[in-house]
């Protein structure tokens, strides 16, 4: 079963994907990225890729198809968190140098406190 949460983001909507991206969620995939650009704009779209557990061939073209689509729109597309199983078939078929792909998210991890930062000596 797929599932699919968007949240807005500083530089526009995040977009979480879980399950497995094949050809039956497809598009569920595609629907839920047109309604996203609908409601927060095409800026930056950051598709999270983290809850993948399986990816086949019409999954991975379904990433392509929504880089295309967004771009077309005048936004850009950032792929995150892709499990090492799903970066293996895309690096297989050559789609990491068609995509943009960054193994953590660009939401910035919280910073320590001033008692949590260690002391100089």
């Amino acid at each position: 079963m797929l599932r699919i949460q968007t949240t807005p983001s500083e530089a526009g909507v995040r977009v979480a994907v879980h399950g497995d991206l094949d050809l039956s969620g497809v598009p569920e995939l595609r629907a839920r990225l047109r309604q996203a650009l609908a409601t927060y704009g095409p800026g930056h779209v950051e598709i999270d890729l983290a809850g993948v557990g399986f990816l086949d061939c019409a999954g991975a073209r379904s990433l392509l198809w929504a880089d295309a689509h967004v771009r077309e729109r005048g936004g850009r597309v950032t792929f995150v968190r892709p499990a090492p199983p799903v970066s293996r078939l895309l690096r297989l078929l050559g789609f990491d140098s068609a995509l943009t792909l960054r193994t953590a998210s660009h939401v910035p991890l919280p910073q320590p406190t001033a008692e949590a930062r260690p002391r100089p000596d």
